[in-house]
């Protein structure tokens, strides 16, 4: 009789305690402003969720003549449809690119999304929307 494997999935559990930091989810406006930058208040948020915001040890590598990013954060969310890599996810004055989005067990349950960190908290805040002026 063949000798059989046990092959042990891991399934990541969404714990909703750990679900502390209320994030937005914004989905970034394709229109330039008139000096060529983003025009930041034409972005629209896509959703205000509950989130977890964990800390990786990201670095720049350089690999092939550039710079190449790896993520730097770890954001766990319920699972929400339409979230891809061209939005940020945004917390208190600091910006997340959204790098990659993992569905880690298929179910529809969770979200993890890799990002990386595009200004940091000592940077001078944006405009968000929803804002008053």
């Amino acid at each position: 009789m063949p000798f059989q494997q046990v092959i042990q999935k891991r399934t990541p559990t969404l714990f909703a305690g750990r679900l502390r930091h209320r994030i937005d989810i914004v989905q970034l406006s394709p229109m330039q402003d008139s000096t060529g930058g983003q025009n930041l208040s034409a972005n629209t948020i896509y959703e205000n969720v509950w989130a977890s915001i964990e800390a990786l040890s990201g670095a720049e590598k350089f690999a092939a003549h550039e710079f190449v990013s790896q993520a730097s954060h770890q954001v766990v969310i319920r699972y929400l449809s339409g979230i891809n890599s061209g939005q940020q996810v945004w917390f208190g004055g600091r910006q997340f690119q959204i790098e990659a989005v993992l569905n880690p067990d298929e179910r529809t349950k969770m979200l993890i999304l890799l990002c990386i960190e595009i200004n940091g908290s000592l940077q001078q805040q944006t405009s968000q929307p929803g804002d008053l002026e």
